[in-house]
């Protein structure tokens, strides 16, 4: 066999691993969907393994997540890349009002503001602000979790 024979064959196998390795899988669908219900003695990495994501791309889907150090029952979590059942939800979140053992809470929409969350509920901006930790009453963010 020459030399150029043996160049040519390298090569291909060279372009046949290349092509090969570049292949993307299909990605994994979550086994949660694209919310959960966070429930008695769940944690984030556990969460994380059972809907089959990492715990960083949690904290990317739910902001939040990463200001608190504790996630209780009845917050609900968006889990990235899961199928919404063709729900269009543009902020990305699961928004709006809800409640859980704890009591009732607001999950903040795009385009939400406090003051407006407030009014909606009756109460004063000074009290969401001091139950919530709020010091900056012109900063929330979709995703946040109102207590109310």
């Amino acid at each position: 066999m020459s030399a150029k024979r043996i160049i040519q064959t390298g090569l291909i196998l060279v372009m046949l691993l290349v092509s090969l390795a570049s292949t993307r899988s299909a990605q994994a669908q979550s086994y949660c969907g694209s919310t959960y219900t966070v429930q008695q003695g769940d944690w984030l990495a556990k969460i994380a393994r059972t809907c089959g994501t990492t715990v960083s791309a949690l904290h990317a889907a739910n902001p939040w997540t990463s200001y608190t150090y504790y996630i209780y029952p009845g917050q609900i979590l968006v889990i990235p890349g899961a199928y919404n059942g063709g729900y269009n939800n543009p902020s990305g979140y699961a928004c709006g009002a809800n409640y859980d053992y704890y009591g009732s809470y607001y999950v903040v929409c795009r385009g939400d503001t406090l003051g407006g969350i407030a009014m909606y509920y009756g109460v004063t901006l000074s009290y969401l602000q001091r139950v919530n930790g709020i010091w900056n009453a012109n900063y929330i963010y979709a995703g946040q979790v109102i207590r109310l």
